[in-house]
């Protein structure tokens, strides 16, 4: 009892060298100790512990203490073998304290500049399935993306622009053993489509330039199956302008760690108006659903549905009933 009074009486009477201690370490880790030479070693050790499939490189490194512990890379270089490369102006990484005790990659992630806008996801606990597989809950928020820097990132056929906003939450197991639940709202903001020859099940087909507006899609995944609430296209003074729902049966496939969609039969509706002027650029697309056309005063009206049990197979098209 003698030894611990002791050793309180030494804390109390040193709390003064203590605290100096405390801050002086403080100070050198987030202030004084030179993050910047760190690059080449946390390139390199990525590249280890990924069997050189990860490429990483950034110019700055920083590491905050309040209000909560975290990282921030400034000028940062992603290249993966499986996917083009990614750059982000700044990248800044706040792990949760509870996801470190619980070693969950439980936390914050934002990335400036990355696909030429502003990339916000966060990740906490979520509820379990009806088979016991951990989920995490993921909320995702982009604002002002490029709508052409995703075309180029995901490889697509045909020439995009656009500004993209998007907004998701999500419950899944990072290993998608099980189908996500995922809740997807997204604006495009002034779409543009130049004229395009793409191939098609029915072969290829010449897609005439488009502008639009805005582009709205709001839709949920669950149990594979992505229904589309509310698709909305364009706005009345477009050239067209209208509206989509339906639904397509989609399962999140892990390849070795690369999640790729799969497709399956789908059925979606589709209301058109466009005005003569689109209809006269685009009379050789517009034919494949002239049956189903409505004359109006500035152009026609279509409405008909799409569907196929195949994505590879032609499509049927017929009436909305």
């Amino acid at each position: 009892m003698e030894q611990v009074i002791q050793f309180l009486k030494l804390l109390k009477e040193s709390k003064g060298k203590i605290f100096l201690m405390v801050f002086s370490t403080v100070v050198f880790l987030f202030v004084l100790f030179p993050f910047d030479d760190l690059s080449d070693l946390i390139s390199s050790q990525v590249s280890r512990l990924s069997n050189n499939s990860v490429y990483v490189q950034f110019d700055r490194l920083r590491m905050s203490l309040l209000p909560t512990p975290g990282v921030k890379l400034n000028d940062v270089y992603i290249e993966t073998i499986r996917t083009p490369a990614l750059s982000s102006s700044s990248l800044t990484i706040t792990p949760s304290i509870t996801g470190i005790i619980q070693q969950k990659p439980y936390g914050h992630v934002s990335a400036e500049g990355l696909l030429g806008g502003d990339v916000d996801v966060r990740m906490g606990k979520g509820s379990r399935t009806e088979n016991g597989v951990e989920r995490h809950q993921i909320e995702l928020t982009a604002k002002k993306v490029s709508l052409g820097n995703i075309r180029e990132f995901a490889n697509l056929p045909v020439l995009l622009k656009g500004q993209v906003n998007l907004e998701s939450t999500a419950l899944a197991d990072l290993t998608f053993q099980e189908q996500p639940d995922v809740e997807l709202q997204m604006t495009i903001n002034q779409f543009e489509l130049p004229p395009s020859n793409v191939n098609t099940p029915m072969g290829p087909l010449t897609l005439p330039d488009l502008k639009l507006s805005t582009v709205v899609l709001k839709g949920r995944l669950a149990a594979g199956r992505f229904i589309i609430e509310n698709g909305t296209i364009g706005k009345p003074g477009d050239e067209l302008h209208g509206s989509i729902k339906g639904t397509i049966n989609m399962n999140i496939i892990n390849r070795g760690g690369a999640l790729a969609p799969q497709i399956g039969p789908y059925d979606i509706s589709i209301d058109l108006r466009a005005k003569k002027s689109f209809q006269d650029r685009a009379a050789l697309f517009l034919g494949f659903i002239d049956g189903y056309k409505t004359p109006t005063a500035d152009g026609a009206q279509y409405k008909f549905k799409v569907s196929a049990t195949n994505p590879m197979m032609p499509p049927n098209i017929g009436a909305v009933r």
